[in-house]
């Protein structure tokens, strides 16, 4: 199937390829299908597209990667909901957001991470509740900040 995006024009796609959010994604309920578009050149990195509207796309990373602390508790309904009955199954990144477009200042919501069941095709934001964490947790340190220079 054909699907056109803002970012990466019109991509052929495997409908087996497809995400089913049940629940969308909040601000996105209305759009239930997804899927992964990759950056070759940083697997840490990758965009989840909607297929049924070309501007929304969400730039994803592995959080293990920068915050090797970084803890989910899936909850037992959630895992049902998924359908997870394996941990190996369970994918969870956290959306990044790049003030003015300026991807030093990235930062990571390790509130509420992307946990999608990889064999089930099955996703959802789950909203962590009581947690240390924030919606903005920065990806790279800057070396020298506070410096003038």
């Amino acid at each position: 199937m054909q699907v056109m995006t803002s970012r990466f024009g019109t991509l052929e796609i495997n409908p087996s390829d497809l995400l089913h959010f049940p629940q969308g994604i909040p601000a996105f309920e209305h759009l239930k299908e997804f899927f992964f578009y990759p950056i070759p050149e940083n697997p840490a990195f990758t965009w989840l597209q909607a297929a049924a509207d070309p501007e929304v796309a969400f730039l994803l990373v592995d959080p293990f990667l920068f915050f090797p602390g970084y803890a989910v508790d899936l909850p037992a309904r959630l895992q049902e909901e998924l359908a997870i009955k394996d941990p190996a199954d369970a994918l969870v990144y956290a959306v990044v957001t790049i003030p003015d477009g300026d991807i030093r200042r990235a930062t990571a919501n390790l509130v509420a991470p992307m946990v999608i069941n990889r064999t089930a095709r099955l996703g959802r934001q789950f909203v962590m509740e009581g947690t240390r964490y924030t919606t903005r947790h920065p990806l790279f340190r800057h070396p020298g900040a506070g410096s003038a220079g």
